[in-house]
Parts: C-alpha cells; sequence; structure tokens
C-alpha cells in the first residue's frame, strides 16, 4: 500500500496525471495551434497565404502594382468608361475612297464600323450612317459646353459634315476648329454634341480628324 507523501505516492500521482491529460488534444507541456480538416493554420489558404491576398501577396482588388482594379498605374479611370465625359477621339483613314475609322459614340471605342466614321475625297469629312444623323450649329465654338443642343433650332439635317481641303496640313492648321455639330447614334436613339478640334491630309494621302464630344440627350 502506498503512503501519502512518499516518493512511491507522488511518483503514482504525476503519471495519473499525464495519462488523464492525454485523453484530451493536450499533451504534457504543449500548445494548441487552430488548424482546419487540411492541417493549415486558420487565416491561411492551402498555399499558406493569408487570406484577402493572392499567391503574390498582394491585397485582392489590387493589381500587382497596388493599383485598384479599373484604374490604370497613375490611378487614372480608363478613357472607355462610359461615365468619362467629354471624350477626345482621333480617326483615320488611309487614303482617298477608302473606308475610314469609325467611333462608337456610347463609349468611345474605335473600330471599322459605328455611330461616325472619317472619310476622304476633295475633303476631310465625318459621315453618319443615318440619313440626317448630322447638323451643323455653327464654327468656333471655344468650348464643346458653348454649343447649344436644340435640336428643333438644326434646319438641316444631312449624313456627311465638311472639315478642311486635302491640301497637305498638320491637325492644328485646320480651318475648321471649333467647328459644332448635333450627331445621332446609328440608332437615332442618342444625341451627342461635338466639337472639332483639328484634321489632317499628309503627302501620302492619309488623313485624320479630332474632336471632342459628350451626350445630351
Amino acid at each position: 500500500m502506498r503512503k501519502p507523501g512518499s516518493r512511491t505516492f507522488a511518483g503514482w500521482l504525476y503519471t495519473g496525471a499525464c495519462l488523464a491529460l492525454l485523453a484530451v488534444p493536450v499533451g504534457c507541456g504543449e500548445a494548441v495551434i487552430e488548424e482546419d480538416d487540411t492541417g493549415t493554420p486558420s487565416g491561411q489558404d492551402d498555399t499558406g497565404t493569408p487570406i484577402g491576398q493572392d499567391d503574390t501577396g498582394t491585397p485582392i482588388g489590387q493589381d500587382d502594382t497596388g493599383t485598384p482594379i479599373g484604374q490604370d498605374d497613375v490611378g487614372t479611370t480608363s478613357p472607355l468608361d462610359p461615365g468619362v465625359w467629354p471624350k477626345t477621339i482621333t480617326l483615320a483613314v488611309q487614303g482617298i475612297g477608302r473606308n475610314g475609322e469609325h467611333v462608337r459614340l456610347s463609349d468611345g471605342a474605335v473600330s471599322d464600323a459605328g455611330d461616325l466614321g472619317v472619310q476622304l475625297s476633295r475633303q476631310v469629312a465625318l459621315r453618319s450612317p443615318v440619313d440626317g444623323g448630322i447638323c451643323e450649329v455653327g464654327m468656333s465654338f471655344a468650348r464643346l459646353a458653348d454649343i447649344p443642343t436644340d435640336v428643333a433650332a438644326c434646319s438641316q439635317w444631312t449624313p456627311i459634315a465638311y472639315l478642311s481641303a486635302t491640301s497637305i496640313h498638320e491637325s492644328d492648321e485646320s480651318y475648321v476648329i471649333g467647328l459644332g455639330l448635333l450627331v445621332w447614334d446609328a440608332e437615332q436613339d442618342a444625341l451627342y454634341r461635338l466639337r472639332v478640334l483639328g484634321d489632317s491630309y499628309d503627302m501620302d494621302g492619309n488623313a485624320t480628324a479630332t474632336f471632342e464630344y459628350e451626350p445630351v440627350r
């Protein structure tokens, strides 16, 4: 029989205590680390990356440069964002009688078809696919906001607006800078006002037209 206070009795108590502790998830002298079912510590994904970051350590919602998604590296919103107005567009045409570039007015996308295009004959011109899609409202507007938007005041709607003649010149030498236009989109659902910023024609027979525009209805 083990007597209380004896060395044998003390050893028996220590052994029994350790056996009791083995019945729970804590061993003698060990700490508990919270883990998921895969053995990965909570707060990390399966790669060991903290939750809320991608595999490069970049916070979610930013690109690798730390710039919020939807902005470029200088923090500027994309120019094709439909909410950015006014937009400035340059359309090009490579030679007389060839199809020039077009712009989709709703977002500024440039392609070979759209709501407004550039063409070249004896003059550089802007052309709408809609008969009666363009109205000239005056010359030499200093600001886009100065161009009136009263549709009823436009007496002549045509599919074309003529710019400079095909003599060699740079865009800032255009004699129609400040020309104001009202332009319908191809479906004639949306109306835009447009101010010509320049046009050019080079010795190889190529031309450009540059303008700014914004929706008015």
